[in-house]
């Protein structure tokens, strides 16, 4: 099998998966340095050795995709270890992931300062706004995928996945209530929503009136952003950004909530 060829389909398809390479063999050992594999979260294709030390490799290869970090392991292959050849094989790791999607509702000021971050960073962003004049802005030259729509009508053919990031930073306060309602109870990994606690505040008791439990709202940020004590657009999307660092690095210390921007 033609491993780039199977590399470039998966990448167009944007499924993740993770190039294990064998780059060292001391001893004897079934594969050389050289051998290759691809794993996804379901297949495998190429071969690093067959037997226990495949099964092996595509188990750390998918714990590597988890972590999205590459790495380096070593296998014995002895009695004891994974099987008995008598020798050992270093495996390097490298996941790739396809971008992030992130969609960004309101071409404002943060935005300004915030999209192109994003896009430098790795996420595959989609800025809404129903100001046409806006989305031509210059900042926002980076941004491949921008839609002259409402909220409601861009949300209406949103995808929702497991991946998904949103941002709410629109120019009304109605548009930030109207997509942190609409998108609360679907899939996504990250639901930001700029506010004040008090205007927060407000939004979560209305929800509750029309139903949504706690733990449905809990899925939000807001305030959303790290709090740096940032003021200035450039400093809220660095508390943005730096906030969905934070969640797709270490999501066990990832901190929603803790910002106090007004708007």
């Amino acid at each position: 099998m033609d491993l780039d060829h199977k590399a470039l389909t998966l990448k167009e398809a944007k499924i993740p998966f993770c190039w294990a390479t064998v780059v060292r063999a001391e001893g004897s050992a079934p594969r050389h340095a050289g051998a290759k594999m691809i794993v996804t979260a379901y297949e495998s294709f190429g071969t690093v050795g067959g037997g226990g030390l495949e099964h092996r490799a595509i188990d750390d290869a998918r714990d590597v995709m988890r972590r999205r970090s590459p790495e380096l392991l070593r296998y014995p292959l002895t009695e004891k270890g994974i099987q008995p050849c008598g020798g050992e094989v270093y495996i390097f790791f490298e996941p790739v992931m396809p971008m992030p999607p992130c969609v960004v509702f309101g071409a404002g000021h943060v935005a300004e300062k915030l999209c192109p971050m994003l896009v430098d960073l790795g996420f595959e962003v989609t800025l809404v706004d129903e100001r046409a004049e806006r989305l031509e802005l210059p900042a926002f030259r980076s941004v491949a995928k921008r839609a002259n729509l409402l909220p409601s009508e861009f949300l209406s053919a949103l995808k929702f996945t497991d991946d998904l990031h949103i941002i709410t930073i629109t120019h009304k306060h109605v548009h930030d209530k109207e997509i942190a309602k609409f998108c609360i109870g679907r899939p996504f990994k990250y639901l930001g929503v700029i506010s004040s606690r008090k205007k927060w505040a407000l939004f979560c008791e209305s929800f509750r009136k029309q139903g949504i439990s706690d733990a449905t709202i809990a899925r939000a940020t807001s305030p959303v952003g790290l709090d740096i004590g940032a003021e200035t657009p450039m400093e809220i999307a660095v508390a943005i950004a730096a906030q969905m660092i934070q969640l797709n690095a270490k999501p066990e210390d990832f901190a929603s909530g803790v910002a106090h921007f007004t708007t």
